[in-house]
């Protein structure tokens, strides 16, 4: 099925914030890009405001979608496959996620991108916290640590996972950072919880 010219506006949109910061590309960057002329961008999306919402929105579409796949695995599986993630945007031109991309520049943009990184960035953490508690609940998970502060450090851990990737110029530091989170959190004896 042929894209249209706004989910292929928001795809390069997208790729070019992963790329390159708010700051780093234009509506006429986009234009280019995809041989369209400018003002009919303007068709789609009123501002570039409005195109990075609309990103962020999409973004959070595709984390429900993820989490749906990972509903067999356990939750320490579950907390490892964030880092496969941002491994996925690390080795895909060293791009990082969107809302990483955006992080620079946060006290220049608009207040509604601003309150919408922060939704979901609390989104990310409640659906890590649910999966802290879920793993402390069968015992694979330490418990000396609250979940919600587990949440904050695992989060805080894949976000710079990604800027050391793409330093580094290795994707794999994003998986080995998943592989050390596993080794600290995981319960080093489950039998004493459980007994």
């Amino acid at each position: 099925m042929k894209q249209t010219t706004k989910q292929r506006a928001l795809l390069e949109g997208r790729a070019l914030l992963q790329k390159h910061g708010y700051n780093g590309f234009s509506f006429q960057t986009i234009a280019d890009k995809l041989g369209i002329k400018k003002p009919s961008l303007y068709d789609h999306f009123a501002s570039k405001d409005a195109l990075v919402i609309a990103i962020i929105a999409d973004y959070s579409n595709r984390f429900d979608v993820w989490v749906q796949t990972l509903q067999d695995l356990r939750p320490v599986e579950r907390v490892r496959r964030v880092f496969d993630v941002f491994h996925a945007f690390a080795a895909d031109r060293a791009k990082v996620c969107p809302i990483l991309a955006l992080s620079a520049d946060f006290q220049d943009l608009s207040r509604t991108i601003q309150k919408d990184m922060q939704r979901f960035v609390d989104k990310w953490l409640g659906w890590l916290e649910q999966q802290l508690r879920d793993g402390q609940e069968v015992g694979d998970i330490r418990r000396d640590v609250t979940p919600d502060r587990l949440a904050v450090f695992i989060y805080s851990q894949a976000m710079g996972a990604q800027c050391q990737a793409r330093i580094r110029k290795d994707p794999s530091l994003t998986l080995s950072s998943g592989d050390q989170m596993v080794l600290l959190i995981q319960n080093s004896s489950p039998a004493q919880v459980l007994g």
